[in-house]
């Protein structure tokens, strides 16, 4: 049987985490404003119309906490949307993380997760809450949840809702197919990265080059990761062996993987350790083993966050961020920021992609990009809706959204 190709942004996640956030993914200018292709808002959610009041909590016995169960959480209007995955291919599964915070300081906040079948009715709801955690999902739909309020604790989601912690094992041992990668480790100078079997409810180590900082796993099950000496280095057999290669990294630059698929191999490299990623250089893989590096015009400079090589062989590019105040967090004034596309298989020049409903605003509405897939078919990209209450997807780069349940 041939796999479909596909590529998926599915990075391994940090454990030491200072709060969750929406993640905040900031790139190049425009060579032109196209037209903006409006398409009709989509009908309401019929969650929408059923939200009930926000909830009363009630304290427990112990006043610093709060008693909220994960199903309150999930319907409690004041919920927002803090991470949305999608299982690449055509599972058409997905995993939604919600935070919850009872006042507007948010000094008591909790996190519930819902998992959502194609074809089902409803979303499913965990039955656990957590205070800081992040969601990974796989591409048969396998969830699971990293607990990151201490040390690192994998959790899997069943497709009752009921969650059972995975047993953590010490050895190092290749990644088997369908096992869900996510969830990192700093011991002692040592990075550990995680995998989890769902169905032995095992996590295990995952055998890397030494040095490795990222690492991010395609649906085909190859491996990339990036090492701090600065080479790249990819596994197509789940770790056993690794390929590598020099020059990936430009100095002085910070690193991070573009999506991908599996023979095509890209790092974009930014800034200098400033806390938004400067869109400064793309370097592609040669069949040579050498690497072919492309500057993006920078003026204003671009911030980015998700990036992708399109089957066609344009570059994407997600911004929410411009160095002439083209930001998300303030009224637009500078270049907005949305969905930007190379001009060909040139990737030094980008050009807006014209968002339809519920993006059809520049500035303040534009997607907040979770997860984009790639495949030679074409790409799939999930997004968070205004105000961070509903996930959409998108076949088309963003000029039209199909409204996606996670509520």
């Amino acid at each position: 049987m041939t796999r479909r190709r596909t590529a998926t942004a599915l990075v391994a996640s940090v454990v030491v985490v200072a709060g969750l956030v929406a993640a905040t993914q900031f790139v190049g200018r425009p060579l032109a404003e196209p037209a903006v292709s409006v398409t009709p808002a989509p009908s309401p959610s019929p969650t929408d119309s059923e939200s009930p009041e926000p909830l009363a909590p009630t304290a427990s016995a112990s006043p610093e906490r709060i008693e909220v169960s994960a199903q309150e959480i999930v319907a409690d209007p004041r919920s927002r949307l803090v991470d949305v995955q999608s299982a690449p291919g055509e599972s058409g599964t997905r995993v939604a993380l919600w935070r919850w915070c009872p006042e507007e300081s948010c000094s008591e906040t909790r996190l519930a997760v819902t998992l959502t079948r194609e074809g089902s009715e409803k979303p499913t709801v965990a039955d656990k809450t957590w205070t800081n955690a992040l969601v990974r999902i796989s591409a048969a739909g396998d969830a699971v949840v990293l607990d990151v309020e201490r040390r690192l604790r994998v959790e899997v989601i069943r497709p009752d809702g009921s969650v059972a912690e995975a047993d953590m094992a010490e050895d190092a041992t290749p990644v088997a197919e369908g096992e869900v990668v996510g969830g990192v480790e700093y011991r002692r100078r040592t990075t550990i990265f995680w995998a989890t079997d769902t169905t032995t409810m095992v996590a295990h180590p995952v055998p890397v080059p030494e040095d490795s900082h990222q690492l991010v796993q395609t649906e085909g099950g190859q491996l990339r990761v990036l090492r701090e000496s600065g080479d790249y280095a990819w596994s197509d057999d789940g770790g056993a062996s690794w390929n590598q290669s020099a020059g990936a990294v430009g100095r002085n630059l910070l690193p991070k993987l573009a999506t991908s698929v599996d023979d095509t191999h890209v790092v974009v490299g930014g800034g200098d350790g400033a806390t938004l990623f400067p869109f400064s250089e793309i370097r592609r893989l040669d069949r040579g083993d050498s690497w072919t590096v492309t500057e993006p015009v920078t003026d204003p400079m671009a911030y980015i966050g998700h990036a992708a090589v399109l089957p066609d062989g344009r570059f994407l590019v997600v911004v929410q961020a411009w160095g002439d105040d083209g930001r998300l967090d303030r009224p637009l004034k500078g270049t907005p920021p949305g969905i930007y596309v190379s001009d060909g298989e040139d990737w030094t020049t980008y050009t807006r992609v014209g968002s339809g409903a519920p993006f059809a605003t520049p500035g303040r509405l534009e997607p907040m990009v979770s997860s984009i897939s790639v495949s030679d078919d074409g790409v799939e990209i999930t997004a968070l809706g205004p105000e961070a209450k509903t996930a959409w997807t998108s076949d088309d780069l963003g000029v039209t959204w199909r409204e996606r349940r996670v509520r």
